[in-house]
Order: structure tokens, then C-alpha cells, then sequence
């Protein structure tokens, strides 16, 4: 959504700067007095320069490749990998130039990390100082409309309807859609958001862009839904929306990054976990009468069917043995995953694993979910990491979260599965109302 005016973007643009600033200067205190390190002596009198230096590229690598500061731990972790990356770029090919000497890169990474952190702290404090944000007229009244008067119902002014007795409870309504244009003089909102199907074909070009010079954001409800929700709104998905997800269209440096931590980082864990899992498989097949793994058939990447392992925790006569509870008691029913993600089946992060049969039924019954495919399945996801327990890999709320990863997956996205996966994701659950499918094929 928009952020604000042009004026106030410029005066968060200045704060920015002034806080990449203070961020270096912070850094190169602390550098100097834990390691008796004399800037001044160091670099003479051309330490206020090369601190510009650093401030300035710190300040380019921030705000412009992707608008600043928007919030959120993904955001702050892309913003200080731009800083610190650009400036060790500029800074070390000054120096191989012999125009500048490059600042010591533990200031350089610890500067870049204050100054993001700055950023986001002083925009979180001139938003609670300032003025509210601006206010939304709400055109449309459907699913998208209701779960955005959720999150944003503060904001909401009003809404206008086909019908508007179908207004939800708790906000007020404006009118029906022929009331359009004497609802905006009247309201004069901020934002504008249209979420019902095909909203543009009803509204002229004209028209919208009246609202854009009179200084009124106009949003589509879906794009809204997925910023502001952080899941897709799948029963919309167009085929174009993937295709043009950035992901998807090939980021081929951050795809290799990718696969090479998740290859190392299964490797690592694999052999750290090989002595429990030969533990656990001597003790399920002695408990189980039987083998200790068995295998499950799932859909992998671009649908490619593939042996999902896991601990066997029933007998042959299909009792569940006392080894297979305590299995499932401390949820280790799956640790040989490990072994998929080695071999190239699975990812550490992405969308549940899913039985075949369940995958071919709902890729027929759903136009949207054979886009889910178009990353591994992985032992983390976005999907677990936000409804916890409540999610099914396949029911239509955590469809939307495993499409969201698909469109947006990056290094820091999964760093975020991490710490939410970790420390719990605020409000957990929150969106349960909206609709949520019946469970069907979970892998795990």
C-alpha cells in the first residue's frame, strides 16, 4: 500500500540518510575504542570524507533499489545485506582506483546493520508522532473486502457495495457504486481499494486517474490482500501473476544461493542427527516387528513424484507400537527428511510435502494449485511457520501462504520462517475465519 505523500517520502528520505549517518559514525566509535584504532591518525584528514563516503552509498543502496524502509524482519535483512554488499562493491574497487581508503569492513557490516536498524526505528516513531495514516474508502464488498476489514478496519471510512446491506458489521456503509464519485468529494480518502473481480472494467481510466492528481492512492484489493496479509489470494490467481513473480522469472544468483545452504546446511544436519537416527531405526524396528523407514509418495517440484521417508510407527498388523508414539510424541516421525532434502527431493523451507494422489485430485479441483509446485516442498514453510498446527498443506488457507512463498521466496524470507518457526509468528491463527479447507493428504 502506499506509503504517504510525496512530501512526507522526502522527509522519511532525509531521516534515512541522517540515520545512515549516525549509524557509521556509531560503528566507527565502537571500532575505535575497542581496538585503539585512530581514525584521524589512520586516514589523516580525509576521515570526514571517506565517512561521507560510506553514509552516502549505505543511503543509495537502502532507499533506492527497493523504496526504503516497509517494515517487517524480511525487509530489514534485504535491506542490510544492500547496504553492507554495495558499500564493500564501491568501496574496495575506490580503493583497487586508488581514490579511496576502504573503511575497515567490520565497519562497514556493523554500520550497515545500525543504519538499517535506525532507519526502522525512527520510521516507526515519526509514524506514531505524526499524523494518522490516510483513510481508506473500501469499494466492493467480498471475501478479499471482508478480510481486509480485519488488519485495516481503523483506517476503513466506508465502504461502497453493489448491495449495501452486505456491509459488514463494524463499518459503515457509503452508499452503492453509483454514488462513486460523491462519496470521494465528500470522504476525500487517502486510498482508494477496489476488490471486487474485474473492478477496472467499470471504472474508467479517466476516472482513476481524477483520484491519482488529487493525491489519492488507487489499489487493487488482491495486491492489498497479499501485502498486507502476506498470503495469496489464490481463488484470484491469474497463471500471469506467476509468471511474472520475480522468483519465478529466474533470479538465478539467489536461486544458487539458495540451493547451495539448503545442500550444505541438510548435509550438516544429516550427519549431526546420523547417530539418533540409527538409535531411533534400531529401536522402531525392534518395537515395530518390521522395517524402520517407510515411504510415502508425494509430488515434488514441477509435480515430479518422489519417495518421501519417515520412521515406520505402526506394526504389521497396523497397531501403533509404543516406539511409534514416542516418535510422534517428539515429532521426530520425519527426521529422515533429512535424507530427501540431501538428494535434491526437498528443500529445507517450502510447502509441505503432499501425497500424489491427493496432489493429482486437487491440481484437477483447483486452477491455482498446481502453481504450488513450482518450488521444492520443504521440512519448513511459510504455511507452518504462521498457522502452526492449524494448517493442512493442502486446505485453502495455507494454499494461500504456500503460494505467497512461491512468488516470494529469498534467503531472508527463510530466514523469517526461522525465527517465526522459532519464536512463534504474531497472531497465529488470525485468519482461521476466513476460510479454511477440510485437511486432505498430509505427508507428514
Amino acid at each position: 500500500m502506499s506509503s504517504g505523500s510525496p512530501t512526507s517520502t522526502r522527509w522519511f528520505g532525509l531521516v534515512d540518510l541522517l540515520a545512515c549517518f549516525a549509524g557509521f559514525a556509531l560503528a566507527l566509535w565502537v571500532y575505535g575504542e575497542f581496538t585503539d584504532w585512530n581514525r584521524v591518525s589512520a586516514w589523516g584528514g580525509t576521515w570526514v570524507r571517506d565517512l561521507a563516503v560510506s553514509t552516502l552509498v549505505a543511503w543509495i543502496a537502502i532507499v533506492f533499489p527497493g523504496g526504503g524502509w516497509r517494515g517487517g524482519t524480511r525487509n530489514w535483512f534485504d535491506l542490510s545485506f544492500c547496504a553492507v554488499g554495495f558499500n564493500l562493491v564501491v568501496q574496495y574497487g575506490l580503493n583497487y582506483l586508488s581514490l579511496l581508503q576502504p573503511t575497515p569492513w567490520p565497519v562497514v557490516v556493523a554500520g550497515g546493520l545500525a543504519s538499517v536498524s535506525l532507519i526502522g526505528g525512527l520510521r516507526v516513531c515519526l509514524r506514531r508522532m505524526g499524523r494518522k495514516p490516510p483513510s481508506i474508502l473500501l469499494v466492493g464488498c467480498d471475501p478479499v473486502a471482508e478480510a481486509l476489514a480485519v488488519p485495516l478496519r481503523s483506517r476503513i471510512s466506508g465502504v461502497l457495495a453493489r448491495d449495501p446491506s452486505r456491509v459488514p458489521a463494524g463499518l459503515t456503509a457509503l452508499g452503492d457504486l453509483s454514488q462513486f464519485d460523491e462519496v470521494v468529494a465528500a470522504v476525500r480518502p487517502g486510498c482508494v481499494i477496489f476488490t471486487e473481480p474485474g473492478w477496472w472494467s467499470s471504472m474508467s481510466p479517466r476516472r482513476l486517474l481524477r483520484l491519482h492528481c488529487a493525491g489519492m492512492a488507487v489499489e487493487d484489493g488482491t495486491a492489498v490482500f497479499e501485502d498486507v496479509l502476506q498470503r495469496v489470494c489464490w481463488q484470484r490467481l491469474r497463471p500471469v501473476d506467476m509468471l511474472l513473480a520475480s522468483p519465478v522469472t529466474g533470479n538465478h544468483a539467489v536461486k544458487t544461493l539458495q540451493a547451495i545452504y539448503t545442500n550444505v546446511a541438510g548435509l550438516a544436519l544429516l550427519l549431526a542427527a546420523a547417530p539418533l537416527m540409527v538409535a531411533l531405526a534400531v529401536a522402531a524396528a525392534i518395537a515395530n516387528r518390521g522395517p524402520a523407514l517407510e515411504g510415502v509418495w508425494c509430488s515434488g517440484l514441477q509435480r515430479i513424484p518422489f519417495r518421501l521417508l519417515r520412521f515406520r510407527t505402526r506394526r504389521p498388523d497396523g497397531s501403533v507400537s509404543w516406539m511409534g508414539r514416542l516418535l510422534a510424541r517428539l515429532r521426530l516421525v520425519n527426521l529422515p527428511q533429512l535424507v530427501n532434502v540431501v538428494r535434491g527431493e526437498m528443500g529445507l523451507f517450502g510447502p509441505a510435502p503432499v501425497r500424489k494422489e491427493f496432489a493429482d485430485r486437487l491440481c484437477q479441483e483447483l486452477p491455482a494449485y498446481p502453481h504450488r509446485f513450482a518450488v521444492k516442498p520443504g521440512i519448513l514453510g511459510w504455511a507452518q511457520a504462521n498457522l502452526g498446527s492449524m494448517g493442512a498443506p493442502d486446505d485453502a488457507l495455507s494454499l494461500g501462504y504456500d503460494l505467497y512463498y512461491a512468488k516470494h521466496q529469498s534467503p531472508s524470507f527463510d530466514i523469517e520462517i526461522v525465527l517465526r518457526t522459532l519464536f512463534g509468528a504474531p497472531g497465529v491463527g488470525s485468519g482461521a475465519a476466513e476460510g479454511g479447507g477440510r485437511p486432505a493428504g498430509k505427508a507428514g
